[in-house]
């Protein structure tokens, strides 16, 4: 079977709509469709799934990772013969998209200026079909979705949307032309944007994506300009202005929600970045 890839423009970025854990007993089907509007992206945890699109057949494995399209013609070709677990997220792709048997570079919809000191890729590749050895991070990454989604609120709604987009970079098949300390930069970002509430050091992140801290530190600043410490922190702080803005939770409550158990090193940081302490800034912003 030729490996099929889809190329995703990112200008419109694509968008998360709704996901969640489906369970099929034996004898089960998945549903037969051929007019749903939006990707589908799968991850098998358990089990075995015989799923066709549009007259081709795939047999998908724990660790499976598999997209269907848009307003094509998706079913069972096998009834289930096992209990069987996935993940599932629907997602819709405003911008030009394409499937064949190499990455397509789009061109987006929209103009792109090219003022800024780094921009990332404008298409996103992804395999039809792969394989994953990072099942249990991604795991973490889609419950965390799931639960930002269920919020049915302003800051559940961005932060579903933040984590989707670092679902698909993980996932996704890197251009060539990237350099190996692009890559490693882009992958540190997800991991801070996924885990900015908890400890993080440059100690840390070597270990996770084993390599050197300094090499942490390098691949940071060859690409962003800026440490991982500075970078996290940032971060850290424009998550906690979405909280004082759009949540009556108090100071304290945010401060630990971002990562920051001690209330008086946040508020000297924001202060520092912001030139007024939290409280001031939204009572003077709302």
């Amino acid at each position: 079977m030729a490996e099929n890839y889809i190329s995703i423009s990112c200008i419109p970025l694509p968008t998360f709509i709704q996901g969640g854990y489906a369970i099929f007993e034996i004898g089960e089907n998945h549903p037969n469709r051929n007019d749903l509007p939006y990707f589908l992206l799968m991850i098998m945890i358990k089990g075995e799934l015989f799923i066709a699109e549009d007259g081709v057949n795939y047999t998908l494995k724990p660790g499976d990772i598999f997209l269907l399209l848009p307003k094509h013609h998706h079913y069972s070709w096998k009834t289930v013969d096992q209990p069987t677990q996935y993940y599932w997220v629907h997602f819709s792709v405003p911008g030009k998209w394409e499937q064949s048997t190499a990455p397509v570079q789009l061109n987006p919809n929209e103009s792109i200026p090219t003022l800024h000191y780094f921009t990332p890729p404008i298409t996103i590749y992804l395999k039809k079909f792969q394989r994953t050895d990072n099942l249990k991070e991604l795991q973490v990454l889609l419950n965390k979705i799931f639960k930002n989604s269920a919020l049915q609120n302003n800051v559940g709604f961005w932060h579903a949307q933040e984590g989707f987009l670092d679902l698909l970079q993980i996932v996704q098949v890197h251009p060539k032309r990237q350099s190996a300390a692009a890559v490693l930069a882009e992958s540190i970002e997800m991991y801070l944007h996924d885990h900015f509430e908890d400890p993080i050091s440059n100690e840390l992140l070597g270990k996770h994506f084993h390599v050197h801290p300094n090499s942490i530190i390098t691949s940071m600043k060859k690409t962003f300009n800026i440490t991982p410490k500075e970078y996290l922190t940032q971060y850290r702080l424009e998550e906690a202005v979405k909280l004082l803005l759009t949540t009556n939770g108090s100071i304290n409550d945010i401060a630990l929600s971002v990562g920051y158990k001690n209330i008086y090193y946040f508020s000297n940081l924001f202060k520092k970045r912001y030139g007024i302490p939290p409280a001031e800034y939204r009572k003077n912003n709302r």
